[in-house]
């Protein structure tokens, strides 16, 4: 249940930012192969031609009468699948309406999620399909929107906080990344006493009070993280100054990396020290300010 509530909470984010953003027109025509994943936001597609790679939709259209090799995954979209489509993996349709031949052919297994008890069902059974997804796409969108939002929190909750992190973390960022691998390392060693500590009743809620702990560090370090690559990305595009701006800039740099393959994990495993390092400091340096 708590599942099924936390993805209707991120799919009503979405379709919350989807309301703001451009549409516009993918075509594969007939006769046509695209090689590359098509990865679209209140977008009308047409595939008439051949795609030989996933395709994912929030919101907008899609009409498919031809053929997509990976999967085809939808959020809040009107779905056409016409007599000649094929669909080599799954085909997922989240809310939104869904239209298909009967002739029309999908190789993997089909979700057509309208209903609460649909959602639970999807939920339950997310990660056995994902791994087939060749890493596209439907979980790591989850995830950009779930880091958008706690990052939009974070910056309505502490925004001056944020600023001054920002700050710490442009006049010393050797020192935040150090910091970063540090809390790391104290986080796995104490995580490995929570495991050991476990055995004995005691270990449970010092293991529950060390997850909390650390996901708010992530999660003010992160909010922290995208300030600063934003505030620097507006600044370069003059785009003027406005805190809301800098976090949604630097979610899109986050995005981009996650889509690039090999580099990309490591530049977010580097991103996340930084996040960590910056997150400790702002306590640290908290802690000096009551001292």
């Amino acid at each position: 249940m708590k599942k099924a509530s936390a993805l209707i909470l991120f799919l009503a984010a979405a379709g919350l930012l989807l309301a703001g953003a451009d549409k516009k027109e993918i075509t594969v025509a007939a006769g046509q192969t695209r090689a590359s994943a098509i990865n679209a936001f209140n977008a009308r597609l047409v595939v008439d031609g051949r795609l030989d790679e996933s395709l994912f939709l929030l919101g907008g259209s899609l009409r498919l009468d031809g053929e997509v090799s990976g999967d085809v995954i939808c959020i809040a979209a009107r779905v056409e699948i016409g007599a000649r489509a094929v669909i080599g993996k799954d085909l997922i349709v989240i809310g939104g309406q869904l239209r298909k031949a009967e002739t029309s052919r999908v190789d993997g297994t089909q979700y057509h999620i309208r209903t609460r008890q649909d959602l639970k069902k999807i939920t339950g059974s997310l990660l056995p399909f994902l791994p087939e997804s060749g890493g596209l796409t439907f979980f790591k969108v989850i995830k950009i929107f779930f880091w958008l939002i706690l990052s939009l929190l974070a910056l309505a909750v502490v925004p001056l906080a944020l600023g001054q992190a920002s700050a710490m973390l442009a006049q010393a960022p050797l020192r935040q990344l150090g910091r970063g691998a540090l809390t790391l390392l104290v986080f796995l060693l104490l995580l490995l006493s929570c495991l050991l500590l476990s055995f004995v009743l005691i270990g449970i809620p010092l293991l529950i009070a060390l997850m909390a702990a650390y996901f708010l560090l992530l999660i003010f370090g992160r909010a922290a993280l995208f300030y600063f690559i934003g505030e620097r990305l507006a600044g370069f595009l003059k785009l003027g100054a406005n805190a809301t701006l800098f976090i949604f800039l630097g979610v899109a740099v986050y995005t981009l990396l996650k889509f690039i393959p090999m580099a990309g994990v490591w530049l977010l495993m580097v991103m996340d020290l930084f996040a960590l390092g910056v997150g400790a400091s702002s306590i640290l340096r908290k802690k000096k300010s009551l001292a």
